[in-house]
């Protein structure tokens, strides 16, 4: 009888030991490359992960000779920004992020330091002109003409524009 209730206990308490309390938080990985910002050698590079609510540095690794980090154990649910610093100079040469990692998604294993250079100037120039010529063309609207076969005259007011002297 006491045998059973010994082996009773035992299986007891190994069961509540095995179950992991729905609450508990999950860590993940934050991963990736930094070879578009850091020059070799990458040994003079570090990445670190910094909570930009509190501006606390979490974590500090430093770049493989291929120019990959990686960070484990990075806590769930917690916005994180990854940042690469020039170790002899002691700058921050570029941001990512932030980065949350979920109980659904763990992990962010490619990040990718570029400190977006991905578009180039002439892009943003071109978006910029296909954004004035939509403008022209709204104003140009032929749903209320002036009088049938005249064309809308579009009218610009110049605006006061203070200079910063006055």
């Amino acid at each position: 009888m006491a045998t059973r209730k010994i082996l009773a206990i035992a299986l007891a308490a190994a069961m509540a030991s095995s179950v992991t309390p729905s609450f508990a938080q999950t860590n993940g990985i934050i991963g990736g490359k930094a070879d578009d910002e850091a020059n070799k050698p990458y040994s003079d590079y570090s990445v670190q992960l910094r909570d930009p609510a509190t501006g606390q540095i979490v974590s500090t690794a430093q770049l493989s000779p291929t120019a990959q980090f990686s960070f484990d154990n990075v806590g769930a649910s917690r916005r994180l920004l990854v940042e690469l610093v020039n170790v002899k100079d002691k700058s921050t040469v570029c941001t990512e992020g932030p980065f949350v990692l979920t109980p659904t998604k763990p992990s962010k294993t490619d990040v990718n330091i570029d400190c977006g250079k991905k578009v180039p100037t002439s892009l943003w120039i071109l978006a910029a002109g296909a954004g004035t010529a939509a403008a022209i063309g709204l104003a140009n609207n032929d749903s209320n003409p002036a009088a049938p076969g005249t064309p809308n005259q579009l009218s610009v007011t110049p605006a006061s524009v203070a200079s910063p002297s006055q």
